[in-house]
């Protein structure tokens, strides 16, 4: 059995030139059959494939040419129940990113509010153009959820998004100051380093039961409603040109548009509320395909443990390799 050191013990420690000790754990409990035999089962051991399926590939460490960021994670996965709400939330890195080495991107961050009457979701989508926008997703969702939370409850009906996405900005903006190593740093030299997509949503519980959500957004980040197998969009997504093909270009903060129209939207019990960037977004498509048919499973009807959420968003689809970010909202009686 393992003896843990009190502090005398280890005054009584030999020195360096001593011999090292060895500690003996004794022998570990085999795993029960009952135990093993559900492993297979339980623990995925490897993507989800749709289709054609991404190559197989050991992911690569983010490297120094993205400089001395702090750690961001592969992976970011949270989940919970609060009040009238239930989430699932997810962040996983790209296909691409893992085997080039580059950063995850994408960002996410919920908060529910005090009196656990009301939830607030941000999620960012990096503009890969721009070389630090893995600190601009995270710096915009973190400052968003933050600005939302400190407004006065009797304000909820009518929020200043446009004031929401320009303080966002001018926060991207200080923040590149920093990054950059410069005195300060403008609107072009911060869209340069820190571009980044973000939408907003606030969820209070409905009179009539469900969730009333409102939500808004800078860039093609997208909201989805889920109901039974089908995935009705709300807001975002890429644009499509005259001959109905789908653009790439992004626009996202510090870039602000003159107008902000917030979208407001009821969440009936049953269904299900997504917020997600367009490494969801593309994928899934008008939702009738095999990744809809995917995520209808795992969500519709059901609350997916994190892991199981996590690992569904991961799938493996050839050609569909962006870094993806995904909040699931379910209303929740109390």
């Amino acid at each position: 059995m393992m003896r843990f050191l009190s502090k005398r013990d280890k005054q009584r420690m030999p020195d360096d030139s001593s011999p090292a000790h060895t500690v003996d754990v004794g022998n570990p409990e085999p795993v029960s059959e009952q135990i093993a035999s559900a492993l297979p089962s339980r623990l995925p051991s490897a993507p989800i494939v749709v289709g054609d399926p991404t190559p197989a590939f050991e992911p690569k460490a983010v490297g120094d040419e993205y400089g001395r960021t702090p750690y961001r994670a592969d992976t970011m996965i949270d989940g919970w129940s609060r009040g009238p709400f239930t989430i699932r939330a997810a962040s996983v890195r790209g296909y691409l990113h893992r085997y080039n080495g580059a950063p995850r991107q994408d960002d996410f961050a919920v908060t529910a509010a005090p009196d656990r009457e009301r939830l607030i979701v941000a999620v960012a989508d990096g503009v890969s153009a721009a070389r630090h926008s893995h600190i601009g997703s995270t710096t915009a969702v973190r400052y968003a959820t933050q600005w939302l939370e400190e407004q006065p409850a009797q304000e909820f009906g009518d929020i200043g998004w446009h004031s929401l996405f320009q303080n966002t900005a001018w926060m991207l903006t200080e923040r590149a100051a920093a990054v950059l190593s410069l005195p300060q740093a403008d609107a072009e030299q911060a869209e340069q380093a820190l571009a980044t997509t973000l939408t907003c949503v606030v969820c209070e519980q409905h009179a009539d039961g469900g969730l009333s959500a409102t939500l808004a957004g800078v860039g093609d980040s997208g909201v989805w409603l889920l109901s039974g197998a089908s995935f009705i969009p709300v807001l975002g997504g890429k644009p499509a040109s005259g001959s109905g093909l789908t653009s790439s270009a992004v626009s996202g903060l510090p870039r602000v548009p003159n107008e902000v129209e917030p979208i407001s939207v009821i969440v009936e019990p049953g269904q299900v509320l997504l917020v997600g960037t367009d490494g969801f977004g593309d994928p899934l498509g008008s939702g009738d395909g095999e990744v809809g048919a995917l995520f209808a499973s795992v969500l519709a009807g059901r609350v997916p443990s994190q892991l199981e959420f996590a690992h569904a968003l991961d799938f493996s689809r050839e050609t569909f390799d962006d870094d993806r970010t995904l909040v699931a909202i379910w209303p929740r009686e109390n």
